[in-house]
């Protein structure tokens, strides 16, 4: 429910086409979402006696010299009472902003090391198979192989060591 809704504000912010101001806000709207990392913010954000102004006041006090149309965007959020949507937003714009540029991001999921060169080939052979700029981030994860994910092109693409044995034990049963 909540990307909908982020949608419908991601939307109403790229119907403005300038893209230095989108990069802009969207630089803006980074600072804010990196917040909600800290509980303590959260806290701020999510505290029922404190004013929904003084709130949109704490939040624009994060940015500096923030636009007309940032100021206007935080303060439909208040008076939405929308805060919580933020890092969604983010995230969402982030994304549309990066498909408008022909980049796609994606992520490597994996309990190895990967190197910054094994990142760059990975990256480029999918920018030449895709015909695109893909980005991958790395993120250290539980998972005995490696799995790398472009939802925006909805792309999964895995090797997993278990599901590797578990074939390779098939095989040798069925050779017997």
């Amino acid at each position: 429910m909540k990307e909908v809704v982020a949608k419908k504000y991601v939307k109403a912010v790229l119907s403005d086409k300038n893209l230095t101001q989108l990069d802009e806000f969207l630089a803006n709207l980074e600072q804010i979402s990196s917040a909600f990392g800290s509980d303590k913010f959260k806290n701020i954000i999510s505290l029922p006696t404190l004013s929904t102004q003084k709130k949109a006041d704490f939040l624009l006090s994060l940015i500096q010299n923030p636009s007309q149309k940032f100021v206007n965007f935080i303060n439909l959020l208040a008076t939405n009472k929308r805060f919580e949507l933020l890092p969604t937003i983010f995230n969402e714009l982030k994304s549309q902003r990066a498909a408008m540029q022909n980049i796609y991001l994606g992520k490597i999921y994996g309990s190895y090391d990967l190197s910054s060169d094994e990142v760059v080939a990975l990256e480029d052979k999918f920018s030449k198979r895709f015909n695109a700029k893909i980005k991958l981030e790395v993120v250290k994860q539980e998972y005995n192989g490696i799995k790398v994910e472009l939802n925006d092109l909805g792309v999964e693409v895995s090797f997993s060591v278990d599901r590797l044995k578990a074939q390779m034990s098939e095989y040798i049963l069925k050779a017997i």
